[in-house]
């Protein structure tokens, strides 16, 4: 019996050294929908985000922790952290809040992406060698859960084939009488 929980213990260490962290991950796009001055802007990506909730704006929100994707092919690059810009998704029907958030891209963009509630639309400033302001139609949706890695399944069996083992594995009782 000492020996099981000791599996058992084990087991589920081990499993837990190998469940990567959970974080919430959310597609976006855009696309220009009224061009306010320079060039078109349009893009899409991934918004991973804490597991933490907050309150921004009087609705649940979670900090953004990293942005993928492109704007005008370009890749983005992780949301500058320094900025006074909120860097928060919200739950609610705009997915960002009005102070929106700030990235930039492999090219060299600066890029603002809000929520423009007096438009009902969001709003996208470009600076650097082709600055830009459009009014865009912007839509999000969560991505759905991956399924567990590999790792975290083996581990799995392994401790319910330890742990079947050793309840299968009794010992030997019997009482034996010896002659001599």
């Amino acid at each position: 019996m000492k020996k099981l929980c000791y599996l058992v213990v084990s087991t589920i260490a081990l499993g837990a050294m190998a469940t990567p962290a959970t974080a919430a991950e959310f597609m976006f796009d855009f696309s220009p929908s009224t061009r306010l001055f320079g060039p078109a802007v349009s893009g899409s990506g991934v918004f991973t985000t804490s597991d933490t909730p907050t309150t921004v704006e009087g609705q649940t929100a979670f900090s953004i922790i990293s942005i993928r994707g492109l704007v005008n092919g370009s890749a983005i690059v992780a949301p500058n952290t320094g900025t006074t810009y909120g860097n928060y998704f919200i739950t609610g029907s705009g997915f960002l809040d009005g102070v929106g958030t700030r990235f930039f891209t492999a090219s060299g963009i600066d890029v603002r992406f809000f929520q423009q509630s007096n438009t009902g639309l969001y709003r996208v400033n470009t600076f650097g060698a082709f600055g830009s302001s459009s009014n865009v139609n912007a839509k999000s949706s969560p991505i759905a859960a991956a399924v567990p890695e590999p790792t975290t399944w083996m581990l799995m069996l392994l401790g319910m084939a330890g742990i079947g083992f050793s309840m299968r594995r009794k010992k030997d009782t019997t009482l034996r009488v010896r002659y001599a």
